[in-house]
């Protein structure tokens, strides 16, 4: 290395090998994990994880195993420079540091990795720019004036980083405690006393070990002579030089230069061969590398392939919000909207005992009031759409990944079971005498329980032992005798979870006969960990088909109970549970449900998003145009691009042709052709390490989701009719369609004009373009070729104006 510059290498790391470098370090881990020992502390460094070492300091590395780690370095000299000799103090430490996401900076190593290992440019300059990127990360923010709050540390722990830094900028000088006593205002004893604390040696001699250290390296690897060397590492003459190595080495410096010449040679073989099976190693990494460019091929003979029926499982249920929710103008505006351009089958509302409603005060000795709870429903008749109405409990809340930012448990405390069995029954009669047993029985019910709650807050009455099951049994008995056609199911668990009280319940039922029309479930992409402490937690997982695998455990666990011909119904589906993730927003989350809906035809019965407004969780927080939340149209009643997937989605045709990885090929009772391409792509190695909402700065970037084009051909063959055929195509991206990507042309602004709004309305449509086909003889063809940018969905309709 230069000890003026910086530079980037990847190495296999050896057990209990000591270093001391001249240069400020950064390790990354590439793969596998490792412990780096610093001193006293020793941490465990997994794939992503980074950590800097500060120059002169000793450290070491344990279980290593098949690690690969990339070590950038940067003299002192350099940083001095660029920061025209301002004293700096770096804080980089991902395993001790949870306050950061240090996606900014794994982002560039992975970069950096994939040009050092596979790059075909002629220079070292894309490397080098990345290592200039990173100390300019480093600069901009990672930077800390008080090193005792970002690390614990006492007030001599900063001091001798000042030191450090004094002495590493000022080898190939004078270095002076007592000038830099002055500079620190403290007294040259009180510096040579922490010094000598910390380090077991004094100040003059550990500057001599490291001007010693410095020279080693400069003995092996260069061609400078001994005076060149000698100034280069601060001694003020050869001959003092050599009295100091043959002091500390026991031998001249000539002796050890000739004695480990031929060893450097036989290292930088060595180098070269762990460096090609290095390359080797992560040729697959997809971290390092991304995806590289997908392509594909439709073909479809009309003649062979006559479609089948298939249900829209996206289409069946929208979750709308709590009965009193419901309640409200704009939540009834937006419900009513959706409702006319999706056409979604059912409307899902829960908390029907909510104390909001003010329908009984639990006790069980007076009768029942409806009034508030007739007017979500007189609405919901009104407009023709068909209730599904959750009986459960469920908490009022707007919930991120870190904590809620309110959660109120909303429930009529019910005195006993009687109580609550008299509040169910009297709403039933209600709903038959006003709504006639017709329409009633068109509906249907669902008795869920909150898994992640203690039973004593999930439970239904007080005063008598809480069981699902018993609560179950006699909405069973009662339901089938006053309004026998309409459905009851449940219970709205985690198949992970969940699975030996669900696998209990429904084997019970199914034992007394009284099994459900359907089992619910809830259906999210996390893992199901513990933490450090031993307590659940939820993290995104690493995995694209989570939720394939975990409808699969749903089935397996429906078998085993022998429910295995009850409907399976996802009630409540998103990429991530928070309502504070601007994931939720845009054309990521599009793709996203464009392809777990692909992946899940067949599978389930009912696919209900979460959720249908972004007045669900509006909240003091909410502030913003958008803000995170899962409602598919904002508050403004603006259509997200998740709005406009399910749109895609509904407008296929009634026979399914074939689908598959990026595609769903359907045909209209017209004959024409509908396609519905997209381009999803899972998370980046850096997202897993940071929080799991995605704020808005990082969305900007992208930096949170790998992705590559994608280039397909698609071939139809024996369309029917020989007029003139149309391509029409419908594209939703980050350019078009994309209410996120139109906000940040206004630079996220919050206080915004009623024409503002309007205007961004308008714009965040997705692009329409119609081309003319000619059918290609001599079997009635039409071909075509799409390229998708990552996370776009396209719309195609191949028609013919016959």
């Amino acid at each position: 290395m230069n000890f003026d510059t910086c530079s980037y290498e990847i190495i296999r790391p050896k057990n209990d090998e000591k270093h001391m470098i001249m240069s400020l370090t950064l390790i990354f881990v590439l793969e596998g994990s490792i412990t780096v020992n610093v001193l006293e502390d020793n941490f465990v460094l997994s794939e992503g994880d980074i950590v800097m070492i500060n120059p002169g300091v000793e450290y070491s590395y344990s279980d290593t195993g098949d690690s690969i780690i990339g070590c950038a370095l940067y003299s002192m000299k350099m940083i001095g420079s660029v920061m025209k000799g301002k004293s700096v103090l770096f804080y980089c430490n991902s395993v001790a540091d949870k306050s950061r996401s240090y996606e900014d900076l794994r982002n560039i190593f992975y970069h950096m990795t994939e040009e050092y290992l596979y790059g075909s440019h002629q220079s070292d300059c894309r490397i080098d720019s990345n290592l200039y990127l990173i100390l300019d990360t480093l600069i901009e923010n990672y930077q800390t004036k008080n090193l005792n709050e970002a690390q614990g540390n006492p007030d001599n722990d900063v001091r001798m980083q000042q030191m450090m830094q004094y002495i590493i900028g000022n080898l190939d000088q004078e270095v002076n405690l007592t000038e830099l006593a002055e500079s620190m205002y403290v007294s040259a004893s009180t510096l040579s006393r922490i010094f000598k604390k910390n380090t077991g040696v004094y100040f003059a001699d550990y500057v001599t070990k490291l001007r010693l250290q410095q020279s080693l390296l400069l003995l092996s690897t260069s061609d400078q002579n001994m005076t060149q060397i000698a100034l280069s590492c601060g001694f003020t003459n050869s001959t003092s030089f050599n009295r100091a190595f043959r002091k500390e080495m026991n031998m001249s410096p000539s002796q050890y230069r000739e004695l480990h010449s031929e060893d450097a040679k036989k290292e930088a073989e060595e180098k070269g061969l762990i460096d090609r099976q290095i390359k080797k190693k992560l040729e697959n990494n997809s971290a390092i590398h991304g995806n590289t460019g997908i392509t594909g091929e439709i073909v479809t003979d009309l003649d062979e392939n006559l479609g089948e029926d298939y249900k829209k499982i996206w289409n069946h249920i929208l979750n709308i919000g709590s009965v009193s929710d419901l309640m409200s103008a704009n939540m009834q505006y937006h419900t009513q909207y959706l409702y006319d351009k999706l056409h979604f089958g059912m409307a899902r509302i829960w908390n029907l005992f909510s104390t909001k409603l003010m329908i009984t005060d639990g006790s069980g000795r007076n009768a029942c009031n409806f009034n508030m709870v007739d007017i979500s429903l007189d609405f919901l008749v009104r407009n023709h759409i068909k209730v599904f109405l959750g009986l459960g409990r469920k908490p009022d809340m707007a919930a991120t990944s870190t904590g809620d930012i309110y959660n109120q448990i909303d429930y009529i405390p019910f005195a006993s079971k009687k109580a609550w069995e008299s509040a169910v029954t009297e709403f039933f009669n209600h709903i038959v005498d006003r709504y006639g047993l017709k329409e009633v029985s068109k509906w249907q019910f669902e008795l869920s329980f909150i898994p992640i709650l203690p039973e004593n807050e999930a439970k239904y009455w007080d005063g008598d032992p809480f069981s699902v099951e018993e609560a179950y049994d006699f909405l069973y008995m009662t339901l089938k005798r006053k309004i026998p056609e309409a459905k009851l199911g449940g219970f709205g668990g985690v198949v992970e979870y969940d699975w030996e009280k669900l696998l209990s319940l429904y084997t019970r039922l199914a034992e007394k006969d009284e099994k459900p029309d359907f089992a619910s479930f809830i259906l999210f992409p996390y893992e199901n960990t513990v933490d450090k402490d031993g307590n659940p937690d939820k993290r995104i997982s690493k995995d694209p088909d989570n939720e394939v695998r975990q409808v699969r455990q749903m089935r397996e666990l429906m078998e085993q109970a022998g429910i295995s011909d009850t409907e399976l119904y996802i009630t409540e589906w998103n990429i991530s549970i928070s309502n504070r993730n601007y994931l939720n927003d845009s054309c990521f989350r599009a793709s996203y449900i464009t392809s777990r809906a692909e992946k899940l035809i067949g599978q389930v019965d009912s696919l209900a998003l979460m959720c249908s407004t972004d007045w669900i969780s509006n909240y003091m927080d909410s502030t913003g145009l958008l803000n995170g939340s899962i409602g598919i149209v904002s508050k403004d009643r603006i259509r997200k691009p998740a709005y406009y997937s399910l749109a895609f989605m509904n407008s296929l045709g009634h026979k399914l042709l074939s689908h598959g990885e990026h595609y769903i090929l359907s045909k209209k009772e017209n004959g024409s052709i509908r396609l519905l391409l997209f381009n999803d792509s899972w998370f980046s190695a850096g997202y897993y390490l940071g929080p799991e909402e995605v704020p808005l700065d990082k969305m900007k970037a992208g930096t949170y989701s790998g992705g590559s084009m994608l280039d397909l051909s698609v071939t139809i063959k024996h369309l029917n009719g020989n007029g003139t055929w149309y391509i029409k195509r419908r594209i939703l991206n980050r350019q078009h369609g994309s209410i996120l990507d139109e906000w940040e042309k206004f630079q996220y602004e919050t206080r915004l004009t009623r024409n503002d709004v309007k205007y961004l309305e308008a714009m965040s449509v997705p692009k329409l373009t119609l081309e003319r086909a000619e059918l290609e003889k001599p079997d009635n063809s039409i071909s075509l070729k799409a390229s998708l940018e990552p996370h776009e969905v396209c719309l195609i309709h191949i028609f013919s104006m016959e």
